[in-house]
């Protein structure tokens, strides 16, 4: 009984790793709806048995891949499933410092901080689908470039320094404002589709696949940074007709900085949605092979029949031959036995070597037509190889 268990456990554990090895066989992806699944980066080229998206599911290709090369056997797709490939908005610039506390005497003011730049947005991933399609009810496809980074603000000037027996020292000038990062390029999508027979799908298509290419938009540019206070205006001890004070004007406020530029659009991706013309030649050149195969064996059992005939009915001539010489062999030699007079002997020996020889003619006569029918039959199927050969080539 134990050895009857074990050996039940035993075709269980075969039958699990038979089972389990089956299921891995099949490459199957599917995302539930409403679910996000992140492609692995590591998988710029699939393959897969079969791809269902359900309705809102998301595939999400992440943006550090160049590119993604997708073939699907078998694709189901729900409604508004999406395939995310967008590139990353660049990093903002930081703002520009600003000048702090006070110049020196007789000094003016430092000049701001200008503004970071921004970064640029990271291309869209490019994607090339293939897609046997079993069903699709709407597929939205993004490759969007990233945006550009914003520019940082320019920082404040300083204040101008203070003054004495000098001019009023001016305020510093503002910083600039950091340039905007380009956007990114729009990844170039490409999607080759078969409709299998149980879509049901004949046309329409395209309205059922919305493609976002776009460039990324440029970063905008940094403000300027204001300008530093000028030194404050003051009264200074001096002897004038009206007194003892004179009042000087203090320095100008510092100019501010340049705003930054506004960073370049990124390129829109190339979109290309095409029918999948391999699988049709495929069925062509198979289904041209299976004629042109089929036909062949008809043609060769054909000959194969005539040259049965041909020669079944040779035989029989032959052996009716046979027969013939037989007989008139036995009546040749009874009639030597019965002859009354050496005469009538050389008579019949005469009329049999004739009889011969009008067998024999007819003999040679019969081989000719039958080498001229197996002649004709060769080159029958010397023209059918030839036609069958061409047939073959034509479809490939």
């Amino acid at each position: 009984m134990g050895r009857v268990f074990a050996l039940s456990a035993f075709m269980s554990l075969v039958m699990g790793a038979l089972v389990s090895a089956s299921l891995q066989a099949a490459e199957v992806l599917h995302v539930k709806s409403g679910e996000t699944h992140t492609w692995d980066a590591k998988q710029p080229v699939k393959i897969l048995d079969q791809l269902i998206l359900e309705d809102g599911a998301i595939l999400q290709i992440p943006s550090e891949m160049d590119q993604l090369q997708l073939e699907v056997a078998n694709a189901k797709i729900g409604k508004w499933a999406k395939i995310i490939a967008v590139g990353v908005k660049g990093a903002d610039g930081g703002n520009g410092a600003d000048s702090q506390g006070k110049a020196e005497q007789c000094k003016q003011g430092a000049r701001g901080a200008g503004g970071g730049h921004g970064q640029a947005g990271t291309d869209g991933v490019s994607l090339s689908l293939t897609l046997a399609i079993a069903s699709l009810d709407s597929l939205q496809i993004d490759t969007q470039g990233g945006s550009g980074g914003n520019g940082g603000n320019g920082g404040k000037g300083q204040e101008g320094g203070a003054f004495d027996s000098c001019a009023a020292p001016a305020g510093g000038e503002g910083g600039p404002g950091g340039d905007g990062g380009a956007g990114g390029n729009g990844g170039h999508v490409k999607v080759l589709y078969s409709l299998l027979p149980q879509s049901g799908m004949s046309g329409g298509i395209l309205d059922r696949i919305q493609v976002n290419a776009a460039g990324g938009k440029g970063g905008m540019g940094g403000d300027s940074g204001a300008g530093g206070e000028g030194t404050k205006g003051k009264y200074v001890n001096k002897r004038t007709l009206t007194g003892n004070k004179k009042w000087i004007a203090g320095g100008q406020e510092g100019e501010p900085g340049v705003n930054g530029r506004t960073g370049n659009d990124g390129v829109k991706g190339q979109v290309m949605i095409e029918a999948d013309l391999r699988g049709k030649v495929d069925a062509i050149i198979q289904s041209q092979s299976a004629q042109v195969a089929a036909l062949k064996d008809q043609l060769v059992e054909k000959l194969a029949q005539e040259k049965a005939a041909v020669e079944a009915s040779a035989q029989q001539a032959i052996q009716s031959l046979e027969a013939q010489v037989t007989e008139m062999t036995a009546s040749m030699a009874a009639m030597a036995q019965g002859a009354a007079n050496q005469t009538s002997v050389d008579q019949s020996v005469a009329e049999l070597r004739q009889l011969l020889e009008q067998q024999s003619q007819q003999i040679e006569q019969l081989n000719g037509t039958l080498s001229k029918s197996l002649q004709g039959l060769e080159k029958r199927m010397e023209a059918v190889e030839k036609r069958v050969d061409g047939l073959s080539n034509g479809a490939q």
